[in-house]
């Protein structure tokens, strides 16, 4: 029997957390496996306590202040209070894309060093055409088995991970302590890379689907590549192993093929303008030393 804890952490869910939920609990599942439902929510100002309590009684919610939220920290938190032996983390506006979600995750672990394997995400039906690209680019249609020799072939993305939804062995939070907590983002990419670098393996498994896309204007955009420039600032040792600058330069190029190709030329000027607010976006938060805190929060999406 293997038990799967499926862990979410919440915040203003609105309907999403009722799809998320459904989907969770019609999972086909193989006899002998079973699961739990976690949930540690932000304080949340709508009714998604309200709402899971009521409509998923089996969910077990914690609630905590909205200050107390870390992406790292809340996630092992949910970790302390799970007894599976596989960690399924997925955020709240994941929706699995079919019943086999689950059990195609669980196949990636026959391998005893296997010890993360992530889903594909797939774009929602309202996605626009570039984050139609962004997530073909990022999540193929192929599965990967992801080593330390994959690091000359595949670059950055070998420590490539998404807490969007990957599930994890339990006993990775044991061997290396679960996800760093206090930094802005990439805690996934970090758990990832430690495992990768004692010569465990992480599985992209591409037949676990969700639909998961965001429609990011040229300011959220901004305010999202600073974080994540802060964020490998922080974790410096992956850049000096492998760059990620080449992987961003090729989907730039791979972008306006793509844009070409399908008739959607009037977007290139677009494009090309969200890619260069990325790369100064990205570089500044590679710099955000040099910041005082006030505006750094003002050029963050997550800092508070």
């Amino acid at each position: 029997m293997m038990k799967v804890s499926v862990l979410i952490p919440t915040y203003n869910a609105g309907t999403d957390i009722i799809d998320l939920l459904r989907a969770i609990y019609n999972q086909k599942l193989k006899q002998q496996n079973e699961l739990e439902v976690i949930i540690i929510d932000s304080s949340s100002t709508d009714h998604t306590v309200e709402t899971v309590k009521t409509k998923f009684p089996k969910t077990k919610v914690i609630v905590i202040p909205n200050k107390e939220f870390d992406h790292g920290g809340t996630r092992n938190a949910l970790y302390t209070l799970s007894t599976g032996e596989l960690l399924l983390y997925m955020t709240q506006d994941a929706i699995p894309a079919d019943e086999y979600l689950i059990e195609n995750l669980i196949s990636s672990f026959e391998d005893e060093k296997v010890m993360i394997s992530f889903a594909r995400q797939l774009p929602k039906s309202d996605a626009a055409p570039l984050e139609v690209f962004a997530r073909n680019f990022n999540y193929p249609s192929v599965s990967i088995l992801k080593s330390k020799e994959k690091i000359k072939e595949l670059g950055i993305k070998t420590f490539f991970n998404s807490n969007v939804c990957s599930m994890y062995r339990r006993s990775l939070f044991t061997k290396f302590k679960g996800f760093r907590e206090k930094i802005i983002l990439n805690e996934d990419m970090i758990l990832a890379s430690e495992a990768i670098l004692n010569d465990y393996y992480v599985y992209y498994n591409a037949e676990a689907k969700v639909y998961h896309s965001h429609n990011y204007n040229l300011k959220q955009q901004s305010k999202r590549y600073f974080d994540i420039g802060m964020a490998f600032q922080e974790t410096e040792h992956l850049l000096s192993m492998a760059s990620n600058e080449k992987e961003g330069i090729k989907m730039v190029f791979n972008q306006i093929k793509y844009l070409y190709k399908n008739k959607k030329i009037s977007l290139i000027p677009y494009s090309i303008v969200e890619s260069g607010i990325k790369f100064i976006s990205y570089n500044l938060g590679k710099r955000h030393t040099i910041f005082p805190h006030h505006i750094k929060q003002k050029l963050s999406a997550y800092m508070k």
